[in-house]
């Protein structure tokens, strides 16, 4: 099977979900993302785009119907801890987690969270 077809348009097969607040709530959603595959190979989509599971959490990064890219345990729930958007154009589909500018978690509504970040990553740790 071919990697670069079967990743659709998302740029990012591993990315690296990160904050700069040290004691941030939801510290356990960072940290290495990668494309995730189903028991047959194949790249699990949501919404039309691959989607990113967490180095070692039942943790995912999957595009919900509006566009904008979660991170929760269930992938397609409407919910999860974690989302990201555009702030120049927020009814812009985006096809890959790193093109969202603006982020928010989840803490009795939603809340912006300008120390989130996400950067594709050059090295992955070894096995992953």
């Amino acid at each position: 099977f071919n990697m670069e077809e079967e990743r659709g348009n998302i740029c990012c097969p591993k990315i690296n979900l990160k904050t700069y607040n040290a004691k941030h709530k939801l510290r356990s959603v960072f940290g290495d993302y990668k494309l995730h595959l189903g028991v047959d190979g194949s790249v699990t989509t949501c919404n039309g785009c691959p989607v990113l599971k967490h180095s070692n959490l039942p943790l995912y990064l999957y595009r919900d119907r509006q566009g904008r890219w979660v991170a929760g345990q269930e992938i397609g729930a409407v919910r999860g801890s974690l989302r990201g958007g555009q702030s120049e154009d927020p009814g812009l589909v985006m096809d890959c987690p790193c093109q969202a500018t603006t982020w928010q978690c989840y803490d009795k509504g939603w809340q912006d969270d300008n120390t989130v970040r996400v950067e594709k990553c050059q090295v992955f740790r070894q096995g992953y």
